[in-house]
């Protein structure tokens, strides 16, 4: 009977000491096996805690989804233990049994040994796991805040102008600094169909605008939008699901039309458990470029994107590494099939992210922050010399990009966020040579 009447205290020591354990060993087992060890254990002694803690730790870390048997026959000793009914919650969560993770979370919270901090988790959390329960399920986030630029001229940098993998560059203006106010905002739309496979339809939209303090010619706005089926095919393979979609977008630089989009594409996601997602993906796009509102009558011939067919292939991939680690990457090719011949391309686009989660410096906020260092290569190169830049050199730009953004939640809605980058342009046509340094910074509020 003493055994069913642990506190929180006493958890919280029980991973403490596992923690100690662990570190004081000078030449530690392997992790695989000390996990097998460790299994063979708490089935014989269901209510060694200590033990018990460090296996679901452990088994946590490893990916292994046995820490979730671990939980519920700790909790059939004791169904009070707020504790593991928040770490089972969470694991449920982790492998998609929404209700699952619900329910534990709900009990845990009723729970009188939770302190406010582990409460406030899971209350920063709970909302997103109870979304996943319901047939339609609307999220989004909204940014404002003030961005400075060395070189104005400059597009964003961030992909919001990124076409079926073309990116508009600022051409050849001239470097002049300026700062702006910006406001962003997503959404996104999932409507379950609650059939067997489980098929989504997703739809995606964006809000960005700009308003420079003295530059008004490169103010900036862009809308896009995108849906499309989500088919599960775990009949071909588990995991593996295709979204077929059509998507447009219009723009406004300096406050004049810049341009339009509209196309279709497909891709694919093949995840490996939760650690591991391969996502190939094709499309096609057409644009609509005004090539005298933003840049003046020279515009058409210096832009690095121009009214025609743009054909895209791309294959992104993300890794999970550790719990607090993950490694995005993304590569395309894309080929524009330009109607002005001097503005025929191809374009390659190489880009990476690692985004680490920290835990946040006061206990009080409930999410971790996200430090993410990224990098990008773009290389354009243009199929034959423009007489109007030089009539016998065929043009190529190598745009490197490296940059570091912040995500720092402070409460469950609200929170701050922002990315120091910079951006070269190298061109072969030496007026193209460009660099640019931004510093993007602002609240953010997410429902």
């Amino acid at each position: 009977m003493r055994h069913r009447q642990i506190s929180a205290l006493a958890l919280t020591a029980c991973l403490l000491l596992g923690r100690t354990t662990a570190s004081a060993q000078s030449e530690p087992p392997a992790p695989q096996s000390e996990l097998e060890r460790l299994a063979a254990h708490v089935r014989t002694h269901p209510t060694d805690y200590e033990q018990t803690f460090t296996y679901i730790r452990l088994a946590t870390e490893l990916h292994d989804e046995a820490a979730i048997g671990a939980l519920e026959r700790l909790l059939m000793y004791n169904p009070r233990l707020g504790l593991a009914r928040k770490e089972l919650g969470f694991l449920y969560a982790r492998i998609g049994a929404a209700q699952s993770a619900v329910s534990n979370l709900r009990a845990a919270l009723k729970s009188t040994d939770l302190d406010p901090a582990q409460k406030a988790q899971i209350e920063a959390q709970l909302p997103d796991i109870e979304r996943q329960t319901q047939a339609s399920r609307l999220s989004g986030s909204l940014q404002i805040g003030v961005r400075t630029q060395s070189n104005a001229a400059y597009l964003p940098s961030s992909g919001l102008f990124d076409v079926g993998g073309v990116q508009s560059f600022g051409g050849a203006t001239g470097r002049q600094s300026d700062a702006n106010t910006f406001e962003q905002a997503q959404i996104a739309h999932d409507y379950d169909f609650q059939n067997q496979r489980g098929d989504i339809l997703e739809t995606r939209g964006l809000a960005y605008a700009t308003q420079q303090f003295s530059l008004s010619q490169y103010n900036v706005a862009l809308f896009s939008l995108s849906v499309g089926p989500r088919l599960a095919l775990a009949e071909i393979a588990p995991g593996l699901t295709v979204k077929p979609y059509v998507a447009s977008s219009a723009s406004l630089v300096g406050n004049l039309n810049y341009l339009n989009t509209g196309g279709a594409g497909v891709g694919l996601r093949q995840t490996f458990g939760d650690r591991l997602a391969l996502e190939p993906g094709f499309e096609w796009t057409r644009l609509w470029v005004n090539s005298g509102s933003a840049s003046g009558s020279s515009a058409q011939t210096v832009a690095t994107i121009a009214s025609g067919d743009v054909l895209t292939g791309s294959l992104g991939v993300s890794l999970r590494i550790f719990d607090t680690v993950r490694l995005e990457g993304r590569g395309a090719f894309s080929r524009a099939a330009a109607y002005v011949a001097v503005q025929a391309s191809n374009q390659l686009d190489l880009q990476a992210m690692l985004r680490l989660e920290v835990d946040p410096p006061l206990p009080e906020m409930p999410r971790r922050w996200t430090i993410a260092p990224y990098a990008r290569f773009t290389q354009i190169t243009f199929d034959i010399a423009n007489p109007a830049l030089d009539p016998f050199r065929v043009r190529r730009d190598d745009a490197w990009t490296y940059g570091l953004a912040l995500d720092a939640p402070i409460t469950a809605q609200l929170g701050v966020s922002g990315h120091l980058e910079f951006l070269r342009n190298d061109s072969n046509i030496s007026s193209f040579k460009m660099q640019n340094v931004s510093l993007t910074f602002g609240p953010t509020a997410k429902f």
